[in-house]
């Protein structure tokens, strides 16, 4: 039969084996003055970062010549509302602009390299 505590010692008369050991910022605890792994943002470490504005606007090249716009829209007003529809058919390629950055980011994600009338279309994003 085994005591509870370390090997080689014998359950003695007033002699408790310690049942807990408290080491401060180490493994998983409490979170001490280590913490516990990365910081959590609170009010004193948050940063303000200036953002870029994201691009609206999408070209849409390698288009077969008998793509209409009427597809074209169709595929565009698929991920979101569009503000203007520009085809150039003698370069095989479309200028969209959406009404927000996200559906434009949404559109190239989705139909880059999408096959459209026999032809791979390429997405990319325009920055103003």
């Amino acid at each position: 039969m085994h005591s509870a505590g370390p090997p080689g010692i014998k359950n003695i008369p007033g002699l408790h084996p310690a049942k807990k050991v408290i080491a401060h910022g180490r493994g998983r605890g409490a979170a001490g003055p280590m913490g516990r792994g990365r910081p959590m943002p609170n009010k004193q470490n948050l940063r303000v970062v200036e953002c870029k504005p994201q691009p609206c606007v999408v070209s849409v090249e390698g288009l077969s010549s008998s793509t209409t716009d009427a597809q074209l829209k169709s595929l565009l007003m698929s991920v979101g509302p569009i503000q203007s529809l520009q085809m150039l058919p003698q370069q095989r390629k479309a200028i969209a602009k959406f009404k927000e950055p996200a559906h434009a980011l949404a559109f190239q994600q989705k139909f880059h390299r999408h096959m459209v009338d026999l032809s791979h279309i390429n997405v990319a994003l325009i920055v103003e």
